[in-house]
């Protein structure tokens, strides 16, 4: 079946699309390196380039708004009429607006490349991140030898913070790599998302199996050299959600019912598990029993909660060190932290209850249109056979490590994790709307996937 509106066409050519969608991925996952060597001025210039660019295909394009998500524009709706009561004002509109103009951008995206060009992109941009990583941490172990902190910064002789380090030359002493980012766990979630989308460029068939083992070694190498719990979990949950989807798309949709009972029932154990011995788990990784200082900070943001339960301070999305209220709020080892390390009870503390059930359901259905498009059972009546298109994994797999590490950071809520969740969700929403199953691999492939993976056994009756 082919799509009724796939992508905006004619007005934006392919290439131009896909090196936009590549160069901003790369860009919003490179996170510190960009203000760290180019000062925030500087990093301001190549962001605000970087949106006018998305900003012209969109323009370009004209795709409908109405074949996007509105559970996602209700949120951020939401997020603009907390203005009225906000007690930070001067920060909530500018902040509103960078969150609108990151949507924007995403919807460029979505509207112009098919779900096969989108995970190239993402898959390109991971990979380079990932390599620059490396070279960067080698650079600054072998040829400098010692930390270095952001090009813009000048302590003097006053002792710095370890957070503060741009790079702590950790790559050969066993201590956690930062790489580009400038921090381990969001080096970590790179590398899980650049294994995501080479392990299902491996599964069509249109990358080289040596080289895509190879990148695949690079993250998992990555991903050791950061020993990132929270990525840990997430790659856990990712790879326990991939087994479920494949198992229930074995089964026709009528006889799916005890297999989802069965799923839902395992689920609660190892969540009930999870929760009750999660004070030894995060002992036994290392991070202390209130997950390095997580506990407290959250303690002390439902502090906040109670105060303003229902409609909360005001949006503020990354929280701005010039406000007093969130500046002295997280201090832990001379580092001021300046995020709940939970999405959901920041979206609560700062839009109320409503803003988080509002998040909640654009989270949720963006999860569920994933979920339906990775275990949509379809026929060819030609083959009399069910043709599977392991691309139809990549959104879900993506949407689910996104939603398991948004538990302990807030990285949901701004920069890339917030443009490439709303790049699924608006990607997933224009494919349903356009009259094809959810998350449907469109677009030639080049070379054919493997056969292996191209046909599956039919349901059995």
């Amino acid at each position: 079946m082919t799509n009724t509106w796939p992508v905006a066409r004619g007005t934006v050519p392919e290439r131009e699309a896909f090196a936009f969608a590549s160069t901003l991925l790369g860009v919003v996952f490179a996170g510190d390196a960009v203000p760290n060597t180019l000062t925030w001025v500087g990093a301001g210039v190549l962001w605000a380039l970087v949106a006018a660019w998305g900003i012209t295909i969109l323009v370009r394009a004209k795709p409908p708004l109405t074949r996007t998500p509105r559970s996602l524009w209700f949120f951020l709706a939401w997020c603009l009429v907390s203005l009225v009561w906000s007690h930070w004002r001067y920060a909530t509109l500018p902040s509103i607006v960078v969150q609108v103009v990151c949507a924007a951008v995403a919807f460029a995206v979505a509207s112009t490349l098919t779900w096969r060009r989108i995970l190239d992109a993402t898959s390109l941009a991971m990979r380079w991140v990932l390599a620059l990583s490396l070279l960067f941490e080698a650079f600054v172990a072998v040829v400098l030898r010692h930390p270095i902190a952001p090009a813009w910064t000048d302590y003097g002789d006053a002792k710095i913070p370890d957070a503060f380090y741009f790079s702590r030359a950790e790559l050969f002493t066993g201590g956690r790599i930062q790489g580009l980012p400038g921090n381990a766990n969001l080096l970590a979630m790179v590398a899980l998302l650049a294994a995501i989308a080479v392990g299902v460029q491996l599964a069509e068939g249109r990358i080289r199996r040596a080289r895509a083992i190879g990148w695949l070694v690079v993250a998992a190498v990555v991903f050791l050299l950061t020993r990132s719990s929270t990525v840990a979990a997430a790659a856990v949950v990712v790879a326990l959600v991939l087994v479920v989807a494949l198992w229930i798309r074995r089964t026709p949709t009528d006889r799916r019912t005890p297999r989802y009972l069965v799923v839902a029932a395992a689920a609660l154990v190892l969540a009930a598990v999870a929760f009750v011995a999660r004070g030894a788990v995060s002992e036994l990784l290392g991070k202390g029993s209130d997950a390095t200082g997580r506990g407290e900070i959250w303690a002390k943001v439902l502090g906040l909660v109670d105060q303003h339960p229902v409609v909360g301070w005001g949006w503020i999305g990354y929280w701005w060190p010039s406000i007093p209220t969130l500046a002295d709020l997280a201090h832990r080892k001379g580092v001021t932290y300046l995020q709940a390390h939970d999405a959901y009870l920041d979206v609560w503390m700062q839009t109320g209850i409503i803003g988080l059930v509002l998040f909640a359901i654009y989270a949720l259905t963006t999860l569920h249109r994933g979920w339906a498009g990775a275990t949509r059972i379809g026929y060819d009546a030609r083959l009399e056979q069910r043709p599977f298109d392991p691309v139809t994994l990549f959104p879900l797999l993506v949407v689910v490590a996104l939603l398991v590490q948004s538990v302990a950071e807030s990285r949901l809520l701004y920069q890339g994790n917030w443009i490439l969740f709303a790049l699924l969700a608006i990607k997933s929403r224009i494919v349903l709307v356009g009259d094809e199953p959810a998350s449907t691999g469109d677009g030639p492939r080049t070379p054919p996937a493997r056969r292996a993976f191209r046909r599956l056994p039919a349901p059995r009756a």
